[in-house]
């Protein structure tokens, strides 16, 4: 299990970073912040984010439930989608 950090943007667009980073290193409005486990959920093929803490950098805490709802819907949804997976897959044609 890897711990990360996140921030979450004032345009809801959330940051993930390693935890040696500095949260105030980034010049952003942010409206939330603290700490991230993200795990994949096989039973639902899905990721799932935990967050909790606060940025003491940023003197802002998290707000676990709406942040791991916005973390849940960047990974799954707009970062990667495995609908269709399979076929893609199957389809490929080796490059050898």
């Amino acid at each position: 299990m890897k711990i990360l950090k996140y921030i979450i943007c004032n345009s809801n667009i959330p940051v993930l970073f390693s935890k040696e980073i500095v949260h105030d290193e980034f010049s952003l409005k942010v409206k939330s912040a603290g700490f991230l486990i993200v795990r994949f959920d096989n039973q639902l093929n899905k990721f799932k984010a935990k967050c909790f803490g606060e940025s003491s950098s940023l003197k802002i805490k998290a707000n676990p439930l709406e942040d791991e709802q916005l973390i849940e819907i960047y990974l799954n949804e707009q970062f990667f989608s495995f609908t269709n997976v399979d076929t893609k897959i199957e389809n490929a044609t080796p490059n050898y």
